[in-house]
């Protein structure tokens, strides 16, 4: 995973991005969870739903 700014004050936004590498016979849908680590004393682990359909 690359971040954009790694710190951000409240309000700012940022990009992530992510790669996966697929290889045969892992075909079809698939859920990704991704933890970002935060500072929010409400919510200090985000996580991230990455839904994808892979197709060969």
């Amino acid at each position: 995973m690359v971040v954009g700014t790694t710190t951000l004050k409240p309000g700012q936004q940022t990009n992530l991005w992510l790669e996966f590498t697929m290889h045969a016979g892992m075909e079809g849908p698939h859920d990704f969870r991704v933890h970002v680590r935060t500072n929010d004393r409400v919510e200090p682990d985000k996580v991230l739903a990455v839904k994808s359909n892979w197709v060969k």
